[in-house]
């Protein structure tokens, strides 16, 4: 089994393309993956709408599909939207850097809080060179004060390996180890336990980081199948 946890869906203002579900799930089947996160595409500035491309697609295909929903945290009705998403059968919650609300603000804190009740994982997301210089204090701040809560961490972000090593709780994905192969700069620090299979598509394909992790000659067959479906599973609850 193989589940891939970077994906999108809907349109990216940024570059002007649209990915559909049809074409994500025509993908994952010419890879043999059985499924797949999906989220929109951070860039859009509506969130709402980017949630309801999701739903959509999640309810087209549900035994391939899994939907984290974005959040913006400077949203006035940002927590009761998030118990809304929950009871629609969304797994996760992904935000971006560029919403422009700081890891140490009240409103950054209420989502991770919110996201804490509601037992979802929190994705740190961004594909924003510009997260290169995020202040690194009051992000590990808030990891240390949510220790109870999972963060998947783009690979954008300072130091995402290191950060991942100081604090248990978060989780890397494949897409920003963009060397071509699974490097021991990753798993040494972490372990293969926290490392999830990510290919950012529409911009990654399924099929580089399917042979990435198959042809890293540092990977056992069981680390293999923790990055593969394991990790994923446990952290969902699958």
């Amino acid at each position: 089994m193989k589940i891939d946890v970077h994906n999108h869906v809907g349109y990216d203002p940024a570059y002007e393309i649209t990915r559909t579900a049809e074409e994500l799930v025509a993908e994952m089947e010419k890879n043999n993956i059985s499924r797949s996160v999906v989220f929109p595409f951070t860039s859009n500035p509506d969130a709402q709408e980017g949630n309801k491309i999701v739903k959509e697609a999640i309810d087209a295909y549900p035994d391939k599909l899994l939907g984290f929903f974005l959040m913006n945290p400077r949203n006035k009705d940002m927590t009761d939207q998030m118990y809304e998403y929950k009871e629609q059968g969304f797994k996760g919650v992904i935000t971006d850097p560029r919403f422009g609300v700081d890891h140490g603000m009240r409103r950054f804190h209420e989502l991770v809080e919110c996201a804490l009740v509601l037992g979802l994982p929190v994705w740190l997301h961004s594909d924003d060179k510009d997260t290169m210089r995020v202040y690194i204090s009051p992000l590990e701040a808030m990891l240390n004060k949510y220790g109870q809560v999972k963060f998947i961490l783009s690979s954008m972000y300072y130091d995402a390996t290191g950060i991942a090593a100081r604090h248990m709780n978060v989780y890397l994905d494949t897409a920003g180890d963009m060397s071509g192969s699974m490097t021991a700069s990753k798993t040494q620090p972490i372990g293969t336990h926290r490392i999830l299979m990510g290919s950012n598509t529409p911009y990654g394909m399924l099929r580089r980081e399917v042979e990435k992790i198959e042809e890293a000659p540092e990977l056992t067959k069981f680390q293999r199948s923790l990055i593969f479906h394991d990790n994923v599973e446990r952290l969902l609850k699958l």
